[in-house]
């Protein structure tokens, strides 16, 4: 009688955990594709390749511009949340820019991350933030924008890591300083003459 009684509590604790709004949320087939899958390669990719980052600050700074720019541009359509993904400008022009202080797959996870949260946000506004507020987001699954913006976002940055990487060998982008003039030096050196000519020219004087 008591193992009886046991199963059944065990089975009834089981099914109230199941009708919990987020449980239900997260075992949605289209949730999982829309949100989910997107969060778990975002974690991944942020785990990989942060460290790599050589101006963090400056990423975190784009960052919370593109999730104010997010926020104040959202609006509800017929089709559900708009709103202006900034990072889909702002990480391929930091990729071109920066090169290999900022690793180009970090794209995906930093749009991510600028489009969840205004898309959360906007959920919780029109809902009241009411329980279950949540289910909006990422419902469209594979067509949802959580989903479709950071893989764009990342393609994008593939393609302007490669350019980049192409204009930098013909000299573009380069952070050397090119000297054209004669340039004083406290050694009333030149700094264009290699340091053998130098060393030389000061030797003879």
């Amino acid at each position: 009688m008591l193992h009886t009684n046991v199963i059944t509590w065990m089975h009834l604790e089981y099914l109230r955990f199941h009708s919990l709004p987020l449980v239900i949320y997260l075992t949605d087939p289209r949730s999982l594709e829309g949100a989910v899958i997107p969060f778990l390669i975002s974690i991944w990719l942020l785990l990989k390749y942060w460290r790599q980052v050589k101006d963090q600050q400056i990423i975190l700074g784009f960052l919370l511009f593109a999730v104010t720019m997010g926020l104040f541009t959202q609006y509800w359509g017929i089709t559900g949340l708009h709103l202006f993904t900034g990072g889909f400008v702002i990480w391929p022009v930091l990729v071109l820019l920066l090169g290999d202080r900022f690793p180009w797959p970090l794209a995906y996870p930093l749009t991510f991350i600028g489009t969840l949260i205004p898309d959360l946000y906007g959920a919780g506004i029109a809902a009241d933030w009411q329980n279950g507020w949540f289910f909006g987001v990422g419902g469209a699954g594979f067509q949802d924008g959580v989903f479709l913006v950071p893989l764009e976002t990342l393609i994008a940055a593939a393609v302007m890591n490669k350019f980049g990487m192409f204009m930098r060998r013909r000299g573009y982008f380069s952070r050397r300083v090119s000297v054209d003039k004669d340039v004083f030096c406290p050694d009333d050196e030149d700094r264009r003459a290699p340091a053998g000519q130098a060393n030389h020219k000061g030797e003879s004087e």
